[in-house]
This record gives structure tokens, sequence and C-alpha cells, in this order.
């Protein structure tokens, strides 16, 4: 139970100095990744990036969910 207090505490105390620190706003940040994925991957389709997402989230909830290469 101490060990799970120690993480909520240090999440917490993470997400505040994030917040405090952060060197942009959320929307700047969104924006700046979305360039930086339109200049790495130009030809990435939504469509593509959506089941990258989706398959990323599968692996987080322990799903076992493969996506095909294009």
């Amino acid at each position: 139970m101490r060990n799970l207090f120690s993480m909520l505490g240090g999440l917490v105390a993470g997400a505040a100095l994030g917040l405090l620190f952060a060197p942009y706003s959320g929307k700047e940040t969104r924006d700046k990744l979305e360039a930086m994925v339109k200049e790495k991957m130009p030809n990435l389709s939504a469509e593509r990036l959506e089941a990258i997402v989706d398959e990323i989230l599968a692996k987080i909830k322990g799903e076992e969910k493969v996506v095909e290469a294009d």
C-alpha cells in the first residue's frame, strides 16, 4: 500500500512540475508534434496513424493486436 501512495505521489509531483515548467502551451506542443510527424513521415496517412495509435493502446492494455505494414 505504501508503494502505491509513493507512486501516486511521484506521479502528482511529476505532473505538477511538468505543468509549471512546460516550455509551450498544449496547442503549441500539439502543433509542433504534428509538424514533426509530417516532416519525418510525409506519406503517413491518417488511417495508418490511427492504426499505429490503436496498436500502441492495445499493447498498453495488454491486448495482442498487430497492425500490418503498408
